[in-house]
């Protein structure tokens, strides 16, 4: 019979101790010797699980857990239930189950199966397929995935000591948690780690298990403190373990969870299906899960599983494209291109997953002005209709001209209003019929030959772009308006004036309801925003350069097909967190956006009509202009037309200057 996984670990470390005392008395200065390397993997992720289990379990299993293979914190929660009752843990879609999933079943010859989550995430398709194989089919869920996480560890864990709480939000830091906790029968209890405080239903799941010892797996913003200090406030032994990024996180979790282990895992850190399974495993054989970036081994991870465990045996889940020979060679990421590469490759898959839950088609591109310097292009290269995003060129364009001489602020145009008023309130508000009367100043085919000229080779305006096409009107893409941004940061798009000028526009311009939705409040976002409708439904645009708290990056989101505001910010947030880290609630802006400087002469027209009198100090709503002319809302019914020279921002946005 097999020994429990604390048992296991207990006498392994008393065995690497003595040998460890032996080695030390013959010779002090003997290297390590080199760990062997072995791969578990299959065609895909059903296929790997099942994989991990053979190895496992090559006798077979009484019980076998199920979670959905399409999201991971069912099977996070699960996957430490795996490891104590002795069976894998598989994974299924959510409507059928996969023929790698239902031949593991086959050959483990289980008396059950166990679903973890509801029907919403396996049907009852899945569970009539189950039972075609002749074993009994429980199903424990929640309403949510906190709750599902609640009821596992109440039906698994009683009289439980050791309990890990992370965060349900994402996966890594649970992931290795999960292998932590397995290896000495301890659950791992989700949370939502942005709550300010620790809510009734897990103290109560805590208190039911009798959890005396709690391990807190993250940092502040995964778990906050204040979850923390209600976790601290039950009394008991609480401890936090985190590092600087999610392989930081998992290495700091090992390093405390096992101070000795001769086998370890290692799972790609930018995706979860592989490595799921693998936790239940490496929970049941007692042994350390780390994370990785595909390409190379982090510098920390190698030298906790090189030169503190001296492990000798290394098994990686999943196959080379998932984990590289580099990986396989335990070979440390040394380079600035390594961790390029890698933060390039984890932000791809961040937000391409978060591209999946959102209404519309989305085009993004993120480029990093600091750190590692990260480039990113999801669809980036698609030339489109940018809507209003389009003006960021134009007005480049102008001061480009103001700088070389041919033209300056004081310059009219066509229409009588001069250059510094015309890119004013074309930023401001995203006055229309200003961009046209710049674009005027120095015609399309001028514009589409600059642009070209200057390494923006997929913009153009109505005319022959860079490509030789012709093109009926305006397009750009994502990745050369976040070039533009960056260039524009960075000081080596215009001069010194024009620059700050062009950036004071956008840190100070209305309509902030998509990229500062998603970053926290007090950061300086310089952004130009884009809407409009046409045949296939709402385009929704936005980019800026964000000041965050650690790095600045620029980021272009284009979205298309009744794509939604609010899915721009949701990018935005996914990106800001990548580099910043996590954060609680977004800055929020109200639509009374402006306040009126004088007492003044509103207009029921652009500078015409019926006329009455608002009073200094009046809130209002600006929703549209023409040219200096801005159309407001009084308390809230009333639209009339008020000179922008006498209206100023109500809100004082962050500012670098």
């Amino acid at each position: 019979m097999q020994q429990p996984a604390r048992l296991r670990r207990t006498a392994i470390a008393v065995v690497l101790l003595a040998a460890l005392v032996a080695v030390i008395a013959v010779n002090p200065a003997a290297p390590a010797a080199a760990a062997s390397v072995d791969r578990l993997h299959g065609a895909d992720r059903y296929a790997t699980a099942a994989a991990i289990s053979q190895q496992a379990y090559p006798s077979g299993a009484p019980i076998v857990f199920l979670a959905t293979g399409a999201g991971f914190a069912d099977a996070l929660s699960a996957a430490p239930a795996a490891s104590v009752q002795g069976g894998p843990l598989l994974l299924t879609a959510t409507r059928t189950l996969p023929a790698a999933t239902a031949n593991e079943i086959r050959r483990l010859t289980p008396q059950r199966v166990v679903i973890v989550g509801g029907t919403g995430v396996v049907t009852g398709d899945v569970v009539t397929a189950l039972r075609g194989l002749g074993v009994s089919v429980e199903r424990v869920s929640g309403a949510d995935r906190y709750a599902t996480s609640r009821a596992i560890v109440e039906r698994y864990f009683t009289g439980t000591e050791t309990a890990w709480v992370a965060t349900g939000a994402n996966f890594s830091d649970a992931l290795a948690a999960s292998a932590a906790a397995g290896s000495v029968g301890g659950p791992v209890l989700l949370v939502n780690g942005l709550a300010s405080s620790l809510d009734a239903a897990t103290r109560t799941t805590l208190n039911r298990v009798g959890a005396t010892t709690v391990r807190i797996a993250g940092g502040t913003g995964v778990v906050s403190a204040g979850i923390e200090n209600g976790l601290r406030a039950r009394g008991g032994d609480v401890m936090r373990l985190a590092g600087d990024d999610r392989y930081g996180t998992a290495v700091a979790i090992n390093e405390h969870a096992f101070p000795a282990a001769e086998r370890v895992f290692v799972a790609t850190g930018i995706d979860f299906p592989d490595a799921l399974a693998g936790a239940a495993f490496a929970g049941r054989v007692g042994a350390p899960l780390y994370s990785s970036v595909p390409t190379c081994l982090p510098p920390a991870v190698r030298d906790d599983i090189v030169s503190r465990l001296g492990a000798s045996r290394v098994t990686l889940l999943g196959g080379s494209a998932v984990l590289g020979g580099s990986v396989g060679s335990l070979a440390a990421c040394t380079s600035n291109a390594d961790a390029r590469a890698a933060s390039q490759a984890e932000l791809t898959n961040k937000i391409t997953n978060r591209l999946s839950s959102l209404p519309g088609t989305y085009s993004v591109s993120v480029r990093q002005t600091t750190g590692v310097h990260a480039v990113v292009n999801v669809r980036g290269a698609t030339m489109q209709e940018p809507a209003s995003v389009m003006k960021l060129f134009a007005v480049y364009a102008v001061l480009k001209r103001v700088d070389q001489g041919r033209l300056s602020m004081t310059t009219p145009t066509r229409s009588g209003v001069n250059v510094r008023d015309c890119i004013r309130v074309t930023i401001h508000i995203s006055d229309n019929l200003c961009h046209w009367d710049l674009v005027a100043l120095i015609g399309e085919q001028n514009l589409n030959n600059f642009f070209a000229a200057e390494g923006f080779s997929r913009t153009v305006y109505a005319g022959r772009g860079a490509d030789g096409r012709q093109w009926t009107s305006k397009h750009t893409t994502t990745g050369d308006v976040a070039l533009l941004l960056a260039r524009l940061h960075n000081g080596n798009l215009l001069s010194a004036a024009s620059t700050r000028f062009f950036i004071d526009q956008l840190e100070t311009q209305l309509w902030r309801d998509r990229i500062p939705h998603g970053a926290p409040a007090g950061i300086p976002i310089a952004n130009k925003t884009g809407q409009l409708h046409v045949s296939t439904g709402m385009i929704e645009a936005d980019a800026g350069i964000v000041i965050g708290s650690r790095h600045t990056h620029t980021i272009a989101v284009i979205g298309s097909r009744n794509a939604t505001a609010a899915g721009i910010a949701a990018i935005a947030r996914v990106v800001y967190e990548h580099f910043n880290g996590a954060f609680g609630a977004a800055a929020s802006y109200t639509k009374l956006n402006l306040v009126t400087t004088a007492t003044v002469t509103a207009y029921s027209g652009p500078g015409s009509g019926t006329t009455r009198t608002v009073a200094s100090g009046t809130r209002v709503h600006a929703d549209y202009s023409s040219r200096l002319w801005y159309r407001v809302i009084l308390g809230g019914t009333t639209v009339v037309y008020i000179h922008s020279s006498n209206l100023a921002n109500w809100v004082s946005y962050p500012r670098r200057w």
